[in-house]
């Protein structure tokens, strides 16, 4: 293959195309990721408080005055504080929870980079042509601030 061939115009912009598709699915990828690491942490320390307090709630009361009710009742709460097999399920269901949550959040740039990246002719360049649209504004309107109220910080 001759360099004149990859150098080409229509080429270029195929490869143009797909490497701002590439671009937004790792952007989108990535916040995805970070959403759903924080998610699976929050979500697992919850679900594990909630079932601390259940076991530890349980323990506070008899139906009937026995000793050997008590002692099984705290020997189930131990376990349940010591125990990390749900943390382990629960920190994969946050992880999941927040991942998709965040491609939800994102689903302009998630299927215009679908498009950019695997359409043919031009509906990948007009998927391209709408990322660049959608990352202009993403610019002005979030990362500038032009365009968008804030009410903590009012000039009056």
């Amino acid at each position: 293959m001759s360099i004149s061939k990859i150098f080409s115009k229509p080429n270029i912009a195929k490869y143009l195309t797909r490497g701002a598709g590439i671009t937004a699915l790792g952007l989108v990828g990535y916040d995805a990721h970070i959403v759903g690491k924080l998610q699976a942490d929050s979500y697992a320390k919850r679900k594990d408080a909630d079932a601390c307090m259940k076991t530890f709630s349980n323990t506070q009361y008899l139906s009937s005055p026995s000793t050997t009710t008590s002692d099984m009742k705290k020997v189930v709460n131990k376990f349940e504080m010591d125990s990390n097999f749900r943390h382990f399920v629960n920190s994969a269901i946050g992880y999941f929870k927040g991942f998709g949550q965040m491609l939800i959040n994102e689903v302009i740039p998630f299927g215009l980079g679908l498009g950019a990246c695997f359409a043919k002719g031009w509906k990948g360049k007009a998927s391209a042509a709408g990322l660049g649209i959608y990352a202009g504004i993403k610019l002005f309107k979030d990362v500038l601030g032009f365009g968008h109220y804030n009410d903590l910080n009012r000039k009056y």
